[in-house]
């Protein structure tokens, strides 16, 4: 049995992301070594909530827990229509949350598929 897998979000002020881009540009220009940073970044937690709605997390669980083999049956276990799923999946692929793989069992199709099992979130202050 696999281990549970954490989605890691950092809430970073534009200002933080800009020291920490130019530490790393420094780094790597004296060909320093630098940390692995994990995980998807947002400016704010009104950031954040603009991409992860209510219906973007249920989303987001319906993915996960009963795994449609194409985005038309999650829009049926939604019981919404498929041009809203289409545009939601959009933002949560954009933002690193739901993969979409390309299958062709018979038909081509897209299936959309979440890796994770949790979503942590870091706010730095």
């Amino acid at each position: 049995m696999r281990g549970t897998m954490i989605k890691k979000l950092n809430i970073i002020p534009t200002k933080e992301v800009l020291r920490q881009f130019a530490s790393a540009l420094a780094k790597s220009r004296s060909g320093e070594k630098q940390e692995e940073h994990a995980g998807v970044s947002f400016e704010s937690i009104e950031g954040l909530r603009n991409v992860l709605t209510k219906r973007r997390l249920e989303l987001i669980s319906v993915i996960r827990h009963k795994k449609p083999n194409s985005i038309y049956e999650l829009s049926k276990l939604l019981n919404r229509d498929l041009k809203s799923v289409n545009t939601d999946l959009k933002v949560l692929k954009e933002n690193d949350f739901v993969e979409l793989r390309k299958s062709s069992n018979g038909r081509q199709r897209v299936v959309p598929v979440v890796e994770f099992d949790k979503i942590e979130v870091m706010v730095r202050v």
